[in-house]
């Protein structure tokens, strides 16, 4: 990953060194360059719509998010690999200093203006801070457990005091606004709002946002001088694009294949699709309907059915906290299709996690549990007919995990109603109410596993996509995790959580969804990535190519 600036100016306190390491990477040499990129105009697909949310925002998307990161200051960003990097920009460093009490000191740059003219300084670090804190939101976790923000005599310098140990303070200060910035959703605002970043809005409609070069920006003089991002999810005319997918078929495949001067990379994405279960309703508070349930779902035959004309094919879910993009992930990374047209048979007591698919254990697991197969199908001892509730999310995704998943049950004499949300989050948020008995939604993971992890952990707010379920062993090992400053240990703190989770089939991880990337041979210093911003963030390092290898 190449870091906008020059030099690499983020630091790590000597005390932590060995304890915390945060990856980033030198700027290395480019090919030469044909003309300068600022007169260039650079085409970019990404999922849309665009909502023009704040990154404390609950209803920010990742696109919108990544967007964000070229308008405002940060105090890390994404790398392609999915990992956090010092920004190198108006937050010039930030440096833990101390682990009793947890400090944190920011240093800003000099001399950083906003666009409407305004000095960057210390104040809106500690408006975003005071603003962050408030909300009712798990972008806001961090935030609450800093006591005191002070800021230093000339302005450019903040220190960070913690109450309690956040290992994952690098989440915080992204796209940092100015300080008395109104907080909103709508487009409108989005346009007005003062930024200080490589690039400024020209532009922006809910499926087209246009950018122009600062000017001003000291770093990076030779990037794109103007950049149309859209959701069109198609190769543009454009002489140099690029284009980050999540809908993967046959037919996108064929698109991308029958442009020349094209790259492409079919990967992972920072996504899971998942079965969720509600924690008190009469059917699915028993163990025994949500290990069946979760038993059924040939997930790789529904995998084969989805992506087997493609050339890389997900596996089964391993994991209700990673998704298989995420070095941490602990299943295997994916696979080529198969031609597999029957499920496993594999008793899920000797398979791996015990957590295998198979489609007669779940018949079994009814009946140990005093459930009958009737001519109407599954009924309670009492003769109650085991019929659920299912809330599904908006996507196309979605829509067929649950034709195929509903069928399946239905075969098996299970009977389901599908009520459909507007929202990923709103199906969730109906199983963590009680609203429904399950939903099948597809869930963002990002950068640190934290913020998937809080679905089982403190408040159920609706950002963090709540479960409704707590448990005492989950969130003992949350805390632990969350506060632990050495990565290797605190992984091993995460995946033991994971397991908890699954071992009592409150979520069953289906899968990660593929995405598909593709960008003009004419760009330098594109590198592959499983997530929006992991794709954004790195495009202000991009060069032109020189004119032997042109499109």
């Amino acid at each position: 990953m190449v870091l906008r600036g020059s030099s690499g100016r983020f630091v790590i306190g000597a005390l932590v060194l060995a304890a915390l390491v945060v990856p980033f990477a030198e700027a290395g040499a480019t090919a030469p360059l044909v003309t300068a990129n600022s007169a260039k105009t650079l085409s970019l697909s990404i999922p849309g719509p665009f909502n023009g949310c704040s990154f404390l925002d609950p209803g920010a998307t990742p696109s919108t998010d990544a967007v964000n990161d070229l308008l405002l200051p940060s105090a890390f960003l994404t790398s392609s690999a999915g990992n956090l990097y010092g920004e190198n920009g108006p937050i010039a460093s930030a440096e833990l200093t101390s682990l009793s009490p947890e400090t944190v000191k920011y240093t800003l740059a000099p001399n950083e203006k906003w666009s409407n003219g305004n000095t960057f300084n210390g104040n809106d670090l500690v408006g975003w801070w005071l603003r962050a804190r408030a909300l009712k939101s798990v972008q806001s976790d961090g935030y609450r457990d800093i006591t005191t923000l002070t800021v230093a005599a000339n302005g450019l310098g903040v220190t960070a005091v913690f109450a309690t140990p956040y290992a994952e303070w690098n989440l915080l200060f992204r796209d940092v606004e100015e300080l008395g910035t109104q907080p909103g959703c709508t487009l409108a605002d989005w346009a007005q709002r003062p930024t200080l970043g490589p690039y400024v809005l020209s532009s922006v409609t809910k499926d087209r946002i246009v950018l122009k070069m600062n000017t001003r920006w000291p770093i990076d003089k030779n990037r794109f001088g103007r950049i149309v991002i859209t959701d069109s999810n198609s190769v543009p005319a454009s002489a140099h694009f690029a284009d980050f997918s999540l809908i993967v078929n046959r037919a996108e495949v064929q698109n991308i294949s029958a442009h020349p001067n094209v790259q492409s990379h079919i990967g992972s994405s920072s996504e899971i699709e998942e079965l969720a279960f509600a924690a008190t309703r009469p059917f699915t508070a028993r163990i025994a309907v949500r290990e069946a349930l979760s038993w059924s779902i040939a997930r790789q035959t529904l995998i084969d059915q989805l992506w087997g004309a493609v050339t890389f094919s997900p596996s089964a879910g391993a994991s209700a906290l990673f998704s298989q993009g995420q070095a941490q992930y602990p299943g295997p990374t994916g696979s080529p299709p198969t031609s597999q047209t029957t499920t496993t048979t594999i008793a899920p007591s000797g398979a791996h996690n015990g957590l295998a698919d198979c489609f007669s254990c779940a018949s079994d697991v009814l009946s140990a549990a005093g459930f009958t197969r009737t001519a109407r199908g599954w009924a309670t001892s009492t003769g109650k007919d085991l019929a659920l509730t299912l809330a599904v999310g908006p996507s196309e995704l979605d829509q067929s995990v649950v034709t195929s998943v509903v069928a399946g049950w239905a075969s098996m004499g299970i009977k389901v109603r599908v009520v459909h949300e507007s929202s990923e989050i709103a199906a969730a948020v109906a199983t963590a109410t009680n609203t429904v008995d399950l939903s099948i939604f597809t869930r963002p993971t990002i950068t640190t596993v934290s913020y998937t992890a809080r679905s089982w952990s403190g408040p159920g707010y609706d950002d963090a996509y709540p479960s409704g379920w707590r448990s005492t062993a989950v969130t003992k090992l949350f805390n632990q995790a969350v506060a632990n400053f050495n990565p290797v240990t605190a992984i091993s703190t995460w995946l033991m959580m994971d397991q908890q989770i699954q071992k009592n089939y409150w979520l069953r991880p289906l899968f990660t969804p593929p995405s598909l990337q593709a960008w003009s041979t004419s760009l330098v210093g594109v590198t592959t990535t499983f997530s929006v911003p992991g794709l954004v963030d790195q495009l202000p390092a991009w060069t032109i190519a020189a004119p032997s290898n042109q499109g």
